[in-house]
């Protein structure tokens, strides 16, 4: 598992700011955005604003609904970031002599073809 960066993870472990208490009008206006469901837009995360309001980053993160961690959060970016790559091809030489191998091309009227093309070419290796 890859290591947190101390700067990163002391963003998500610092205490919230202070917010002012919303007066009823904005209450009424943030109860009525959390009643329509919005659709999921790229500019903006998907977090409800009763979560944004509550408490640290972390505390943000463990108590999201699942439509709210669909958006990339910093830990997700750092496990995008540190993955391993490369790990897709891995090479046999069994499964290459018996796809591209002599025997191979002898056997198939297509490999019969090639095996006289390269051979009326003058190449010194005809197959694997």
């Amino acid at each position: 598992m890859p290591r947190i960066p101390p700067a990163l993870l002391r963003t998500l472990l610092r205490a919230p700011r202070a917010l002012p208490a919303p007066s009823t009008a904005a209450r009424h206006t943030l109860l009525q955005h959390t009643a329509q469901p919005a659709r999921p837009s790229l500019l903006r995360p998907n977090t409800s604003p009763l979560i944004a309001a509550s408490a640290s980053p972390l505390a943000q993160l463990l108590a999201a609904p699942a439509a709210a961690l669909a958006s990339p959060s910093p830990l997700y970016q750092l496990a995008v970031r540190f993955a391993a790559r490369g790990t897709e091809y891995q090479p046999s030489q069994r499964k290459r002599k018996r796809k591209h191998g002599f025997l191979a091309r002898k056997r198939s009227v297509g490999g019969r073809n090639i095996l006289r093309r390269r051979m009326a070419k003058g190449r010194k290796y005809l197959s694997h």
